[in-house]
């Protein structure tokens, strides 16, 4: 395996490929090393593209986007659940994901061995650790059951079967971010920040507790095991109690260079643009390039982009296609539409001096994403965006802890948490008279609440499709907006055919319907 060094913000890699995993693992430099191309694979297309396909598009907020249906085909088959386990798509989100695993695995089997500080070593393990719960809570939120690799593994023992029990795999995830919690600092200073920190961990640790839980009304999930509302309780409470974090009151500068890594901010995948080009060597992330607006004046794709009521009445077929559309989720007067979704007349910010009114001549939705939309002039080139992709935000944590009050009976309580959400992005515009504070409110009707709370809040953050399957919402919602999602078989993804093919230990186990 080649190595890849970091230095600037930890990011910017210098190749080692004179060196092996025989001969790599001597120093703490060598440590520090394999750590950072650990965090490599999150810079990958798991985030910068999976996420808006699987949690956005699936999810029924966003069409595939660009010029037409032929135009990378294979998403549509997702947005109308036609996909087949040979997707490519498939198997480039398990290999990448899997890469991550091997590669933090590297970390905690040769760096205990190596010479160095104890402190930053037990810190290197502490992230390593995260990082591999971050991959597994990617395949198993796709997937489900997926095998269990914790030790590098020689060729003759890679074909792993998947668990029994998807309890198996919420087991070692959590192990590891109990492991992580004990040693990771809650901040870092200077080049480190943006790696994994205590507060990371312990957000992680509260996502994957959520996941198990099912809400009143809810008869099971494939993520299901026992309810464990307490324990996001307690986790949400301790990052809360930290101090450590904070809304901003800016709402859109969250999503800009200078509102990286802020409080609000508690895990984010780290871009460094110029330091490479379209493939997976490339610091510089994709995000930007997949969902901007295709126009004249910007180089997007235009894919992912939202639908609202000026989108062509049976648009793709589909005569159900604006039913509880993404844009009529907000109220008009919430500052978060405007801050979320372009629609004809808008002004984008272009760089410098440079403005210019949206043209949506190119989103077949009539719509296009303006979240994570950066001026021109900032990036360095096709697929290659310094932005960084946050993956949990405070304003989740928040939500997390209010849903599972919520579902612990404790309605008032949790009421306090929606409305600290609704309040910041009432102030985050001069003027804005909405949203107002949610008041007597049952626990049923919270329970719905929070639901269209996150969906407004994270919206094209890649967490509604999951949202629809924890909370047993999937077949109802989606069915009413025109899209054929069978309850039992779209709830997961299907186990990539050309992993099946080569691993016999996971032939005659694919997922339920494929």
């Amino acid at each position: 395996m080649v190595l890849q060094a970091c230095e600037e913000e930890f990011l910017d890699r210098k190749p080692l490929s004179e060196l092996t995993t025989a001969n790599f693992y001597t120093s703490a430099a060598d440590a520090l090393a394999a750590l950072n191309a650990a965090y490599d694979p999150l810079q990958w297309d798991v985030h910068s593209r999976m996420d808006w396909i699987f949690g956005d598009v699936v999810g029924g907020d966003t069409d595939k986007g660009s010029t037409d249906d032929q135009d990378y085909s294979e998403i549509l088959q997702f947005q109308n659940f036609t996909q087949v386990a040979s997707a490519p798509l498939l198997m480039d989100f398990w290999s990448q994901s899997y890469d991550g695993v091997y590669r933090a695995n590297l970390v905690l089997e040769r760096v205990p061995d190596i010479d160095m500080d104890p402190q930053l070593k037990a810190r290197i393990l502490g992230e390593a650790k995260f990082l591999r719960a971050q991959y597994y809570f990617d395949l198993v939120r796709a997937w489900g059951r997926v095998p269990i690799i914790t030790t590098v593994l020689n060729p003759d023992e890679v074909f792993v079967a998947r668990p029994e029990s998807i309890a198996e795999n919420w087991e070692q995830i959590e192990q590891d971010l109990r492991d992580a919690a004990e040693v990771l600092p809650w901040v870092y200073g200077g080049g480190d920040v943006g790696r994994a920190t205590k507060g990371a961990a312990l957000a992680l640790l509260a996502k994957v507790n959520l996941f198990q839980s099912t809400p009143e009304g809810c008869s099971s999930t494939p993520y299901a095991t026992t309810d464990q509302y307490q324990e996001v309780v307690d986790l949400t409470g301790e990052i809360i109690a930290s101090g450590n974090y904070m809304l901003l009151p800016d709402f859109p500068g969250l999503f800009t260079l200078q509102g990286e890594n802020s409080p609000e901010h508690i895990f984010s995948v780290q871009g460094v643009a110029g330091t490479g080009g379209w493939n997976n060597e490339n610091d510089g992330l994709a995000l930007n390039q997949w969902i901007a607006p295709r126009t004249s004046n910007f180089s997007g794709w235009g894919f992912s982009t939202p639908i609202g009521p000026i989108t062509p009445e049976g648009y793709g077929g589909n005569p159900k296609i604006k039913v509880n559309n993404i844009y009529e989720a907000f109220e008009p007067c919430d500052p978060r539409l405007e801050y979320s979704i372009l629609e004809p007349g808008d002004i984008i910010d272009h760089g410098g001096d440079k403005v210019y009114e949206y043209d949506n001549t190119w989103s077949r939705t009539g719509y296009s994403i303006q979240k994570f939309l950066i001026p021109e002039a900032e990036l360095a080139g096709a697929a290659n965006s310094p932005l960084n992709i946050p993956l949990i935000r405070y304003a989740d944590v928040l939500l997390w802890h209010a849903e599972a009050l919520n579902e612990l009976g404790r309605t008032d309580e949790a009421l306090e948490f929606v409305n600290m959400i609704r309040a910041r992005a009432r102030a985050s515009m001069p003027g804005a008279t909405c949203p107002l504070p949610l008041e007597n409110v049952s626990q049923a009707e919270l329970r719905d609440l929070i639901i269209l709370e996150r969906r407004r809040e994270l919206a094209f953050e890649g967490h509604r499709f999951f949202d629809l399957v924890r909370t047993c919402r999937a077949s109802e919602v989606l069915n009413a907006m025109g899209r054929p999602f069978v309850e039992g078989k779209h709830n997961l993804f299907p186990i990539p055919q050309a992993e099946i093919d080569r691993n016999p230990a996971l032939q005659g186990d694919q997922n339920p319907g494929f």
